[in-house]
């Protein structure tokens, strides 16, 4: 959220269910670094895709879905290093260009995996990993993070 929201300003949030958030809100975040630790980022939720959301930060050209039980909540207040309250940044009236073109690609990778799971069911197969893998490194060089989806048990 740089530069809007700088390291070292105190969040404070506030837990809500997915179903009440909206595209715009600013969320406490958790998930894993590229060394496996947890950490908390805080992002703008652009929109939900099937059952993901679409999060990315303000100064950035990339984006990734979330599982609705990796976001902590909604941010109500930030604090600045002394203590002063910061203005959260606005929502935008419209998405960015780049944020709908985000959203675009959420909603093909999500539907191009809900073809799969029509057409061979949950079977796993190798090619059909590799294509999933190949599909979702091709979203990565668009800016586009997305998880590898795995069948649920239930």
């Amino acid at each position: 959220m740089w530069p809007s929201l700088r390291p070292g300003f105190r969040v404070a949030y506030r837990s809500v269910s997915p179903d009440s958030l909206s595209p715009g809100d600013i969320l406490v975040i958790s998930s894993m670094d590229r060394r496996g630790r947890k950490h908390w980022r805080v992002h703008r939720l652009l929109g939900r895709v099937g059952p993901y959301f679409v999060e990315a930060g303000d100064n950035t050209y990339s984006a990734s879905l979330v599982r609705p039980e990796d976001i902590l909540g909604r941010v109500e207040e930030v604090k600045d290093w002394k203590g002063k309250a910061v203005a959260l940044p606005v929502r935008p009236e419209k998405l960015e260009r780049r944020f709908g073109y985000f959203l675009w690609c959420a909603h093909a990778f999500m539907f191009a995996h809900e073809c799969k799971d029509r057409l061979v069911g949950r079977r796993r197969s190798y090619l059909l990993w590799k294509m999933s893998e190949a599909y979702r490194a091709s979203l990565g060089a668009f800016g586009l993070k997305v998880p590898a989806i795995r069948p649920s048990l239930s």
